[in-house]
This record gives C-alpha cells, structure tokens and sequence, in this order.
C-alpha cells in the first residue's frame, strides 16, 4: 500500500469519513493543521472517529482554522510515497509549497471547488503561484475543474465528486423525503463570514417580509450578527444558532427551499445536502456546488453574488414556478452523482 499524507486544516465530520474511506485503499496520515475550529460547534467537529493515522501541527492559531508551525516540514521529508496538499491557500501549507518546491518533492494539491481565478489582481497572481508546481490537481466538480484548466493550462487535473453524504445516505434521503408536504419558510444555512452573504439574504428578506425565512448554522457568532443588525433584522426572519444534523435534515424535508446567498465560496456542501431530500436551491454564481448543479439546466435560480434585488428576484422565480416537482426531482438525482465512495474512487485513480 502507498504511504500517503494528506494536509488538511481542521477534523469535520465528512473529511473524517472522507478520509476513514480513502484509509482503506492506501497507508493514510492525516495531518491536521489544528484540532478545532474557533468559529464551529466542537461536538459537532468530533462527532466521527477517526481510522486513518491523525496528527495535529499544535502550532500557532491564525484565524478560525488555520495554524502555523514548523512541524511540517518534519512531516514532508518523512519519505512518503505521495504527499496531497488539502488547502493550499493555508500560510502553513503554502510554506510546505515552497519548500517541497525547492527540494523537489512531488506533491497533489486538492481544490474544493471553485478558486475564483478571474482578472489579473495580486490575490489571483498569488493564488496561481501557489497553485502552480503541483504533479496532479483533485478538484471538486467538473465546472471547477474547467476553470482551473483554463487558468493555469494543459494541467493533470482529475474532477472528483465531492459530498459530505455517502452514497447510502444520498438513497435514504430520497427515500425519506417523497411524497413530503414542505411549508412556506426559506431556509439560509450559513455561517457568520462576509463570504458567506449572511447580509444578503436579510436584505432581500427585508424587501418582501411576506415571505418567512429561517437562518441556521451561525453558531457562535450568532450573538454577533445579532449585535451588528440590532434593529434591522425583521419579524418574518427566525435565527437558530445551530442544528444537530437529524434536525437540521427535517428541515430540509419541510421548508419550501434553501437560500445560499454566497458571495465567494468554493463550494457549499448544504448544496448537496439539500438536494438530496430533492429540496429547490436558490443560490449564486458565488457558490462552487451551487453552479455545479444548476448551471447547465437551471440558471434562472442563479443571481449576482452580493445582489439582494436579484436573489429575491430568483426566489420570486422559484415560488411562481410550475415544474418545481421536476426541479426536485432533478436535484436528487444529481445529488446521486456526489458522495463520499465515488470522490475516493478518483483521489485513489489520482495515487494509482
């Protein structure tokens, strides 16, 4: 079996099972850059055991999830058959670039989606030198995998099929879902970061308070967003700090739709999870998994990152919709095309 290091940043559920599935078909070491993330629920971040070899930086936190030590490079000149790089806009990792650079050892580099490398400003000259020198780029989703391609040219990129669901799961949720009576409330299913687009929503919420809206998964920065919109939040939206995932699984079965109002992120896993149980998606071009899905059948439910007028445009689209069975529909099955098993399939085709 190849010995395999992959450097990943924090320990979340669905990077556990993720690297608990990818364990069984190489000798997997798991370097954590920290053991937890300042802005997410800690029970929820240890809620799946760990089967690969797990190590932790125990560095310098920066940030939310990131943490900087020189304990890495202990861990790349440790003779391992193939190194991944997980994030490689990490400071700790994008050290490991340079040294493994200028030592040439060959390294992957894994992408969750969508880098956003448009124009020519620093932080995109910045984000293809650290891409560049990889042997192999694993990149979540074809769109994004096209994107890449197109910035950094004739590269050996391999599209894998990201999900924090695995394929079991994908299949019960369909199942669980049929035949489901949703309500009339948005469901917006987001942490408290300006990439996100929190305000975005709560924008177009305050534009037509006729509609019910339900924010969920801001966790401890919830008394924060409450604190900076004292006084503009409406009556018609209800904020939830956190769900646990059973209860947050009902809601995506009975609200009317989910709202992803990102301005920039890679991908947005609530995508998938949401699709699963066929729920209609309103989100931006600013969400990987979002243009992922829906960019080729369903643009219409696609607006303008940061634009509240033309989200709340699209999920006037959506209610006046009269095939939003068949969107349902077309949502659990691409949602059936993403999960745990097939995104190892192709990092193991990658090592092969």
């Amino acid at each position: 079996m190849k010995k395999v290091l992959y450097i990943s940043n924090i320990e979340s559920p669905y990077r556990v099972r993720f690297f608990n599935e990818l364990s069984q078909y190489c000798d997997l070491t798991v370097l954590f850059e920290r053991e937890k993330s300042s802005n997410r629920n800690a029970e929820w971040s240890k809620s799946e055991s760990n089967k690969a070899h797990i190590k932790f930086l125990h560095g310098i936190n920066i940030g939310g999830e990131n943490a900087f030590s020189l304990g890495i490079l202990k861990e790349i000149f440790s003779g391992y058959d193939e190194i991944i790089v997980g994030c490689f806009n990490s400071p700790v990792q994008m050290m490991a670039i340079l040294v493994m650079r200028l030592f040439r050892i060959p390294y992957m580099v894994n992408v969750d989606g969508e880098t956003f490398l448009r124009g020519n400003s620093l932080k995109t000259k910045l984000k293809k030198f650290f891409l560049k020198g990889a042997k192999k780029y694993l990149v979540a989703g074809e769109k994004s995998a096209e994107s890449i391609r197109t910035a950094l040219g004739d590269k050996d990129i391999v599209p894998y099929y990201f999900s924090s669901l695995s394929d079991e799961e994908v299949r019960a949720n369909a199942v669980s879902s049929s035949n489901q009576v949703r309500n009339k409330t948005i469901l917006v299913v987001a942490q408290y970061l300006h990439c996100k687009g929190n305000d975005v929503a709560l924008d177009a919420a305050r534009m037509d308070t006729t509609l019910r809206y339900k924010f969920v998964g801001m966790g401890a920065k919830t008394e924060q967003f409450l604190h900076d919109y004292q006084g503009r939040i409406p009556d018609n939206v209800e904020i939830i700090p956190f769900l646990q995932k059973q209860e947050l699984e009902e809601e995506y079965k009975r609200c009317a739709m989910l709202v992803l109002p990102s301005r920039q992120e890679c991908w947005g896993l609530v995508i998938n999870e949401a699709a699963s149980f066929g729920m209609p998606i309103v989100s931006t071009w600013g969400s990987g998994a979002a243009v992922e899905f829906l960019v080729d059948e369903y643009p219409q439910y696609l607006a303008e990152p940061g634009d509240a007028e033309d989200l709340l445009e699209c999920i006037h689209v959506m209610q006046n919709s009269e095939v939003i069975s068949e969107y349902s529909m077309f949502l659990q099955n691409k949602s059936g095309e993403y999960c745990i098993e097939r995104s190892v399939q192709k990092h193991i085709e990658a090592l092969a």
